[in-house]
């Protein structure tokens, strides 16, 4: 066993930054930063906390190097346990040479959230903004909102950073950005202008990179573990414990922020999300070698997929059995490991009572005993219920009720008051006409259709030619609808591309035999294509959308339920009726193409939403209105606030954000909501 070591340890000699310069624990810089910062030490609190995350960085080097060099090969029988006594005896000694003691550089689970959380950049901020170092404030501020993009304050002390003149764009970066999501982010940007071969690389080079990160995460779950008590445990019990967590911390890895596109997490598996992307672009670029490829690579991940599998046999057409069952290696392996993992995890559930929390949506059924699979679905369905950021709403319908993957079904988003609120807007204000600015009308004429754009009734409700708190409401129910959308699927930030609230009403006397649509079956950011089943992705579609919805307001109506379908337009997979403050969430693609069963009584009333991840094709007329909205009920909330509890934070304004100093970071830490408000989501 010394042979190998010895020689272990002549390698890592030769390698620069071992024993001469140690690492300073991350944890004794974070806690010595925070305490010079509380006695308003600027300099040596900011020295101390930029030490901590180098330091940390620096760890995590270290580790992976040491993972590296140390791994188990492939070992098994008799020779298993001396391997695993050889590399335990290999991590402990690559580490004491690296490091010195590997036991002061053991973080608790409390300091890690803290890291991971990202809070040293939100006090990095501040220490900047005292410094008068604001293009190094601006970049802090904006990696810890990155981390924390639902974070109130930190919302605010970017807004006030970006009021800033002497602050420009460049400075809001993440200072934390992985590679793959680097090289991600340039691919999407070479797609957004079109340019599809070199954007078709990059992808292919961030699903490597992806998968490279993804095995330095699975590599960092083996190591020292805090224990929750001191509890004495059976030997086996304990050993079958730490190997079912080391496995969970694997899996989890696809959870990953620093692996997701958005930094959030989300019920889509980012590699699925990248396939799905390869695929479109292959598609787009009559590859149909490399699009078989990689739709049955995704067929791995989700079997049943009826629309994978149409598209797939239209592929091998194409192809005439050419290369008719190459598949992606990387995605075979990735796959088989995940599963082979799951089933051990799924066994220790069953039969040593130990949890295991699947992060994966698409782990098929038969993985999981038939004893666990009523317990698995209920805790499923509770953990879909409390990420969503309102305790009022509630999921009426998961994606796999309704037969697909981004598909959602929500109620309680505005109560019975506000609907009819927005009813009493609708009906009031809007126009004939289909209010979308120009483009050519889809609705039937055996329907009357009246709409209103939320700058269109602020403007109108700053004339008096309607109420205003009905504008607000609309205002607000909408971007209670796009927070809504980003929790939900987890999305990077939403933009609104458009925004409508539309009433349709049946005729009289027209609705004998209809058998037409109040709106045909289509697709809200492709061409769709029934004959072919495919949704071609190009103008004049609005490419630049990525998920729409739709805000119910009544039920009192005959017909007008919303329906979803295959790629042929015609093959029902869900249907959902209307009615007040139900709000249906899905993307954007092919993959949701839908329409709506004809009005054929009364009137029915919807608000209609669109949103994007491109902020270059965010809605002007949002910023217009969130002007109007400023001005109309700014100096009212402002006022409420003075007297009563908004739920809002209030923490360290006093310091970062008094009256005297309206451009100045507002502060450091976020009360938790209690008792939140409709007009608190502003």
């Amino acid at each position: 066993m010394c042979g190998p070591l010895l020689l272990l340890f002549g390698g890592l000699l030769a390698l620069p930054g071992t024993l001469t310069d140690p690492i300073s624990p991350p944890d004794l810089q974070l806690w010595a930063g925070l305490d010079l910062f509380s006695r308003g030490d600027w300099a040596g609190a900011q020295a101390q906390l930029w030490g901590s995350v180098r330091s940390l960085r620096e760890l995590r080097e270290v580790r992976l190097r040491c993972g590296t060099e140390c791994k188990l090969r492939g070992t098994q029988g008799p020779q298993l346990e001396e391997a695993v006594l050889s590399r335990a005896d290999c991590l402990l000694g690559c580490e004491k040479l690296l490091l010195g003691e590997p036991s002061l550089y053991r973080l608790t689970q409390e300091t890690e959230r803290v890291f991971q959380r990202g809070l040293p950049y939100n006090y990095l901020q501040v220490t900047h903004y005292k410094l008068e170092e604001l293009d190094k404030a601006a970049a802090a501020a904006f990696t810890f909102y990155v981390k924390n993009p639902h974070h109130e304050q930190i919302q605010e002390d970017i807004q006030r950073y970006r009021r800033m003149k002497e602050i420009q764009e460049p400075s809001f970066q993440d200072l934390e950005q992985p590679q793959y999501k680097t090289v991600y982010a340039q691919a999407l940007s070479l797609l957004s202008e079109g340019k599809f071969r070199v954007a078709v690389r990059r992808l292919e080079d961030s699903l490597k990179i992806y998968l490279m990160e993804h095995e330095d995460c699975r590599a960092l779950c083996e190591g020292t573990r805090e224990q929750e008590s001191e509890i004495y445990k059976d030997f086996s019990y304990a050993i079958s414990q730490y190997y079912t967590e080391v496995l969970q911390c694997k899996q989890n890895c696809a959870l990953e922020p620093t692996l997701r596109p958005s930094g959030e997490h989300s019920k889509q598996d980012p590699l699925i999300s990248h396939l799905s992307l390869l695929l479109d672009i292959y598609t787009k670029l009559e590859d149909w070698e490399a699009a078989a490829e990689i739709v049955r690579s995704l067929l791995l991940f989700q079997p049943q997929n009826e629309t994978a599998k149409e598209r797939l046999r239209g592929y091998e057409e194409r192809l005439q059995g050419k290369n008719s069952d190459k598949l992606r290696e990387s995605i075979v392996s990735y796959v088989r490991r995940t599963l082979s993992e799951k089933r051990l995890l799924y066994y220790a559930m069953e039969h040593l009572n130990i949890s295991f929390n699947d992060p994966d949506s698409w782990t098929p059924e038969e993985i999981i005993p038939e004893s666990l699979r009523d317990r698995v679905k209920k805790e499923r369905e509770e953990k879909d219920q409390r990420t969503l950021p309102f305790e009022e709403v509630t999921v009426t319908l998961t994606p796999k009720q309704m037969n697909g993957t981004t598909r959602v079904t929500l109620d309680g988003v505005i109560n019975e008051e506000e609907c009819q609120m927005l009813q009493t807007l609708g009906q009031a204000a809007g126009g004939p006409g289909s209010g979308f600015r120009g483009r050519l009308s889809r609705h039937t004429p055996r329907e009357r259709i009246q709409g209103l754009t939320v700058l269109r009734a602020l403007q109108m409700a700053a004339s008096g030619a309607v109420d205003s708190s009905h504008a607000r409401l609309y205002y607000r129910a909408s971007e209670r609808a796009r927070v809504l959308a980003q929790s939900y699927f987890g999305t990077e930030k939403l933009h609104f591309s458009f925004t409508h609230l539309v009433c349709r009403s049946a005729i009289e006397g027209e609705q004998d035999s209809r058998n037409d649509f109040s709106h045909p079956v289509h697709a809200d950011n492709c061409i769709l294509d029934p004959e072919e089943r495919e949704c071609w992705k190009e103008l004049p579609a609005y490419v630049h959308r990525d998920y729409s919805g739709v805000l119910y307001l009544n039920d009192d109506f005959q017909g007008g339920d919303l329906f979803f379908t295959e790629l042929d337009a015609t093959t029902v997979t869900a249907e959902i009726r209307p009615s007040c403050g139900r709000l249906v969430l899905f993307g954007a693609g092919g993959e949701n193409a839908h329409g709506v069963r004809a009005v054929t009584q009364g009137t029915r009333c919807a608000i209609a939403l669109w949103f994007t991840k491109s902020a270059v094709h965010a809605e002007q007329e949002r910023s217009l209105a969130s002007d109007l909205m400023v001005g109309s009920d700014g100096h009212k909330q402002n006022k409420e606030s003075e007297t009563k509890n908004t739920g809002r934070e209030t923490s360290g304004r006093e310091t970062f954000a008094s009256k005297e100093e309206p451009e100045r970071p507002s502060g450091r830490r976020q009360k938790k909501r209690v008792n939140r408000k409709f007009e608190d989501e502003l």
